[in-house]
């Protein structure tokens, strides 16, 4: 009897272990972040403010079911007050809704939307902040690309590209529809109409238009174009122009050389602001430029700012304010409009790349995450310098564990410093040392920054959540520390900017952080090329690597990529053509014979950018030779996935790779076949 006593104690010990065990289990599980989780977040992509300054117009993107039809994120249009309160939802899914601008009297909110019901390109809408129905405002047979609302409300301009003809159909139709390279274009054209309807005019020739701005009293238009529609040609030799509303010839504004980005004009209507890079091997249009309206040279109001301008904006006609990127922190700073001292608003805390001013110049609008949460819309004042939250698009996470990350910063070879974003790992116990994983950034203009880190091509607390430390550098060459840091990988791809990077996984090493035997690296687009290198040229310093839409060849990618221009103009600094040599040997196919990182290739199928080519000609080598590879093709995705289904499956194949071959420490093995 005693013994059955005990028996059945410790079968009801047993039992309650387990459930102890799976309640841990399912508090780790609810506790931590996930791939489903990630893939479903909602984020506001947009938030603009009234006149007024009282509402706050923004976009909530929504991610569709894994169950729906395949295709990208619903986008919707809703209202809050700039003060904060309850928000109201302006749209409904299944739309795309994108673009919100306020009428002057802050009445009418217009967005551009596709909504099948009236066609299915897109089209500029406005409805009334009172409520009702939306009423198509402009159209287009072939989609509108951009749309502005004029200063006084009374006219809409919008870019379109040509349509086909009917000859172009016909021909089509009967298979004589063979296409010579860079002949016969279609160009995007810009268009004036009334907000109450009539026929839209072109205001511009055979020219791609592809940005532009209104002047104050609505009379004529900046805009930027470039002679074809060629992708390269957009990003390299765009010119500035102006045109009066009603047409007539166009007037250069002012000669420039390189990168244009967002253009403003003053409210007094003298001047033209716009952001530009100092000269055509500029990587970022990242300074601030300003010129007289009646045309003439253009100021440069930031020359030698350590930082990168993101956005601009008029407060007055004597003062510009600006969002920028200064090593891994946004900050929100004003400048006087001939130059001088610049004021700082916000500095830190917060992650926004624009704002939007109210008419006063006080009062603004923001999008912005930190690196505990995804974008939010914000409210701020220039008098309080002060950021308010007006929304939380996702509570759930409030009861996430979340790692978050912060700045750091280390010595490179040569005495450079270098900076990045470190997030360790969401249980860390300080002298332990702990697998770690590189991410590196596109571009290589770009910067990672300490805020929301965590996609489907950023996997931070997703892997943090898992035991690793991420180490995300912004190697020479990456943009937030002036035009000549940006330089400082001209002529040299994958050689020093690759250098800082293994000097900052010594530093971490140093810091008795990270295991220098398990070590993963991964990234996206340039980030894919960094990957690939560090499987070949490095490869005794990866276990294993994830080369997303990267490139093996620079030979052939400027060959057969749609930026051949920038490519030589901005990202080397020299003709691919003229120094074959060099740019062969700092290809990952030129390294292939040394590989023994594990390497797993992702690739959308229809990728322009960088073509798929690229990922088949350093898996075909690797396959060879026996080493140990795997490649991803993801049918229908361009240079970056849109589908949430293969948005979770990117997601959890990385971790999946970065765990078996990283986290054991073991040698890559030949995928057997």
């Amino acid at each position: 009897m005693q013994r059955r006593k005990i028996m059945l104690l410790n079968k009801k010990l047993h039992t309650l272990s387990i459930l102890v065990l799976l309640s841990a289990t399912i508090l780790f599980a609810q506790n931590r972040i996930s791939p489903e989780m990630v893939v479903s977040l909602k984020n506001v992509s947009t938030a603009v403010i009234d006149p007024t300054g009282k509402n706050v117009a923004y976009i909530l993107s929504t991610a569709r079911s894994v169950d729906e039809e395949k295709g990208g994120r619903y986008s919707e249009l809703f209202v809050i007050p700039a003060a904060g309160g309850a928000a109201r939802q302006f749209t409904y899914k299944p739309q795309g809704v994108s673009s919100p601008q306020w009428s002057p009297d802050g009445k009418w909110i217009y967005f551009s939307a596709v909504r099948k019901e009236h066609d299915t390109h897109s089209a500029v809408y406005r409805i009334a902040l009172d409520g009702g129905e939306a009423q198509i405002v402009a159209k287009a047979e072939n989609g509108l690309s951009a749309y502005l609302l004029s200063p006084d409300g009374k006219w809409i301009a919008y870019i379109m590209t040509d349509a086909e003809t009917a000859e172009d159909k016909q021909n089509a139709k009967a298979g004589k529809d063979v296409k010579t390279v860079d002949k016969n274009f279609k160009f995007p054209r810009l268009y004036v109409q009334s907000v109450d309807g009539g026929e839209a005019k072109a205001v511009t020739g055979d020219v791609a238009v592809w940005s532009f701005a209104w002047s104050p009293d609505a009379g004529k238009l900046v805009y930027q174009a470039s002679a074809t529609p060629r992708t390269d040609d957009s990003y390299m030799f765009k010119k500035i122009y102006t045109v009066n509303r009603a047409g007539g010839e166009a007037k250069m504004l002012t000669d420039t050389n390189g990168k244009l980005g967002e253009m403003r004009w003053s409210p007094d209507g003298q001047s033209v602001a716009f952001t530009a890079g100092v000269d055509e091997s500029d990587p970022a249009a990242g300074s601030i430029f300003v010129v007289p309206a009646a045309g003439g040279n253009a100021s440069n109001i930031t020359e030698n700012y350590e930082g990168t301008v993101s956005g601009i904006d008029w407060l007055n006609a004597a003062t510009l304010a600006f969002t920028a990127v200064e090593r891994s922190h946004t900050v929100l700073k004003t400048i006087p409009a001939k130059g001088g001292k610049m004021t700082a608003i916000i500095e830190g805390g917060y992650t926004f790349l624009s704002a939007s001013f109210a008419n006063d110049g006080k009062t603004f609008a923001t999008s912005a995450n930190t690196d505990t949460h995804p974008n939010e819309a914000f409210s701020g004042n220039l008098s309080t310098k002060k950021l308010t939250r007006l929304t939380n698009s996702n509570p759930e996470l409030a009861n996430v564990k979340l790692s978050g990350s912060e700045e750091i910063s280390w010595k490179a070879r040569d005495g450079l410093e270098i900076t990045g974003v470190l997030m360790l790992p969401t249980d860390y116990e300080k002298g332990k040392r702990y697998p770690c994983i590189v991410q590196i950034h596109g571009g290589p203009e770009s910067a990672y920054l300490d805020g929301w880190s965590t996609s489907y091509i950023q996997w931070g607390e997703l892997l943090a959540a898992r035991g690793f430390v991420v180490f995300s550098p912004n190697y020479r060459g990456s943009t937030g520390r002036g035009v000549a840091y940006a330089k400082a990988d001209h002529k040299d791809l994958g050689g020093q900017e690759f250098e800082d990077v293994i000097d900052g996984l010594a530093h971490l090493d140093q810091q008795g952080l990270i295991d220098l035997n398990r070590v993963g690296i991964g990234g996206f687009s340039y980030g894919g090329y960094f990957s690939a290198l560090a499987a070949t040229r490095y490869t005794e310093h990866f276990k294993a690597a994830s080369m997303g839409a990267g490139i093996s060849n620079w030979i052939s990618f400027t060959g057969t990529s749609d930026i051949p221009y920038e490519n030589s103009m901005v990202h080397w600094n020299l003709s691919v053509w003229e120094n074959m040599e060099k740019a062969w040997l700092a290809s990952p196919m030129a390294h292939i014979q040394k590989s023994n990182t594990a390497l797993l290739i992702s690739h959308g199928e229809k990728d322009d950018r960088v073509p798929i080519s690229q990922g088949w000609e350093i898996y075909t080598a690797l396959k060879m030779l026996d080493k140990t590879v795997e490649f991803d093709i993801y049918p229908r995705e361009p240079h970056g996935f849109r589908e949430v289904n293969h948005q979770l499956f990117s997601i959890q194949r990385n971790i999946e790779w970065f765990e078996k071959y990283v986290k054991s420490g073991g040698a890559a093995k030949p995928a057997m076949p």
